[in-house]
């Protein structure tokens, strides 16, 4: 018996001394984790020196390209606006009829009064000098070589229609030029497609008409300018209104460059 008691404590001791290791192994402190050298790159690698720099440019260049895109959009918008207005005024303005004549009333003792067929017609210069209002400075200005006459559109219209002022001069100083130089503008404050077309069109239309009052077709050359070289303050309807308008710069030193008279 005593020595079967002897061996299970002998037996004990060597369970409690394997504890005793186990637990002192898992309490030891771990060792830190060293990092592989073979994937390290320097910061002042050339190579991704190049690529930081070229995704920089690609960030600017796409922040440039919305900021334009932004503009453009603003731009649209305005010009939404200012047709919606047009449109809305058309719509809502009320169809005055026209009031009929009132009627004769013969004075007592007066004088028969011959029919207007009988009547003197008056010269047709004088009856033009009346009809025809001389043309503003903005749109009449005299050059070294002969004169440039402007003429304004209203708000996404094409239609080249000079007042009678405009078109009087344009008759007598195309005749005989040597170069006439047409140029289209609009009011927009950036590059885009439809005012790009406008005016082209513009030029176009105004190059159409000269022809048919006058004009030499080869001494014309047209060009477009789709947005900015303003004339007035972009920033008000009265300046946007005086910017939309082709310039007719015509060569002609044989004329004299003085408006015509009214």
């Amino acid at each position: 018996m005593k020595i079967e008691h002897a061996a299970k404590l002998v037996g004990l001791s060597l369970c409690l001394a394997g504890s005793v290791v186990q637990l002192g192994g898992c309490a030891s402190v771990p060792k830190p984790a060293e990092a592989d050298g073979s994937a390290r790159v320097p910061a002042n690698d050339p190579a991704r020196v190049q690529a930081f720099q070229q995704q920089v440019t690609q960030d600017r260049e796409m922040l440039t390209e919305n900021n334009l895109l932004k503009a453009q959009v603003a731009t649209l918008q305005q010009k939404l606006n200012e047709l919606s207005t047009v449109l809305r005024e058309a719509v809502l303005l009320p169809q005055v009829a026209p009031r009929p004549p009132a009627p004769p009333v013969a004075a007592p003792n007066a004088k028969p009064v011959a029919p207007a067929s009988t009547l003197p017609a008056a010269a047709p210069s004088q009856q033009q000098s009346k009809l025809v209002s001389p043309l503003p400075a903005y749109a009449y200005r005299t050059t070294q070589f002969g004169v440039l006459i402007r003429v304004n559109h209203p708000f996404a219209r094409t239609e080249f229609e000079p007042s009678e002022a405009a078109a009087q001069a344009l008759r007598v100083k195309v005749r005989g030029a040597e170069a006439i130089e047409v140029r289209g503008y609009t009011d927009s404050n950036v590059v885009n497609p439809i005012d790009r077309l406008i005016a082209i069109e513009r030029a176009q239309k105004a190059r159409t008409w000269l022809i048919n009052n006058g004009a030499e077709p080869a001494v014309i050359t047209t060009k477009s300018f789709t947005a900015g070289r303003f004339m007035a303050d972009n920033r008000t309807q009265q300046g946007r209104s005086l910017n939309r308008r082709v310039e007719i710069d015509i060569r002609n030193p044989k004329l004299n460059a003085n408006p015509v008279a009214m």
